[in-house]
């Protein structure tokens, strides 16, 4: 777990200017909060998301279980902020870090893979894009209101 708080003292340096930061949630080195910013010119600019980070005990060797934990309307991430990315599974590597977690995360926002999507209809809608950016701004700010 020493990885883990090199992470975090690289994420508090050099994070934030690519829309991405992770710190341990609490006490737990286990469990961190992710925050991803919609990446300027896509559907999701100016929105925040909120993502857990849970870390296996052998971590760096398996990958985090990350999910969503603010509302995102997207073809490949579902209802539950359940993630389908190959890196999160079968294409994981040691070499990953919170950094290229979230940040690939990040890009599969504006460039999502739709032929594996876990919401079928926002793959459906995803070539209407006037659409698309409505139902994304509607969950989020439906969730929003929510928490408020």
């Amino acid at each position: 777990m020493r990885r883990a708080f090199r992470q975090r003292q690289t994420h508090e340096m050099s994070g934030g200017d690519l829309g991405v930061s992770a710190f341990p949630d609490g006490e737990s080195i286990f469990t961190w909060i992710g925050t991803i910013e919609g990446g300027k010119g896509t559907l999701y600019e100016g929105l925040s998301y909120k993502l857990s980070l849970r870390f296996p005990l052998d971590y760096p060797f398996k990958a985090p279980q990350v999910k969503f934990e603010t509302m995102c309307f997207h073809p490949n991430i579902d209802q539950f902020g359940n993630i389908c990315l190959d890196i999160l599974q079968d294409k994981w590597s040691s070499a990953y870090d919170c950094r290229t977690i979230l940040l690939s995360i990040q890009s599969l926002l504006e460039e999502p893979n739709l032929e594996s999507p876990l919401n079928s209809y926002a793959a459906a809608l995803w070539n209407d894009k006037e659409d698309y950016r409505r139902m994304v701004h509607k969950q989020y700010f439906a969730r929003e209101a929510l928490e408020s």
